[in-house]
C-alpha cells in the first residue's frame, strides 16, 4: 500500500502545482485564460488528500494523522476549489478573487509545510 501512498502524494503534489502555474499564467499573460488549471489543479488536491488521510487513518501506512491540521487542509482546500471554480466560470470578473484564491493557495503551502 506504499506504493498507492506515495503515488498518490506524487498526484497531490501536481495538483498543487497546477494551481500554482495558473496563478502564475494568469500574472503574466497578456489575455487572461480561462482558469480551467487551477480547477484540475484544485480538484486533484481535494480527492487526493481525501484518498492520502484516509489511507494514512486506516493504519495502512506508518504515517501519524493530525486530525486538525487535516480539517484546516481540508477547509482552505475546498475553499480554493470553490474560488477556481468561480475564476473559471468568470475569468474576467473575478480579480479579487483570483488573488484569494492565490493567496489562500499559499496559506495551504505553508500549513502543509510549517505544521
Amino acid at each position: 500500500m506504499d506504493i498507492v501512498y506515495d503515488i498518490l502524494v506524487v498526484l497531490h503534489l501536481l495538483g498543487m502545482a497546477l494551481i500554482v502555474a495558473g496563478v502564475v499564467m494568469r500574472l503574466t499573460a497578456a489575455q487572461s485564460p480561462n482558469g480551467m488549471v487551477m480547477l484540475s489543479g484544485a480538484g486533484a488536491q481535494v480527492i487526493t488528500g481525501f484518498a492520502l488521510t484516509g489511507i494514512a487513518s486506516a493504519g495502512l501506512v506508518d504515517n501519524d494523522v493530525n486530525n486538525t491540521k487535516i480539517a484546516v487542509k481540508l477547509g482552505v482546500a475546498v475553499i480554493v476549489l470553490v474560488l477556481a471554480h468561480i475564476v473559471w466560470r468568470k475569468p474576467q470578473g473575478a480579480q479579487g478573487v483570483f488573488y484569494a484564491l492565490a493567496g489562500l493557495t499559499l496559506v495551504n503551502i505553508g500549513v502543509a509545510v510549517f505544521w
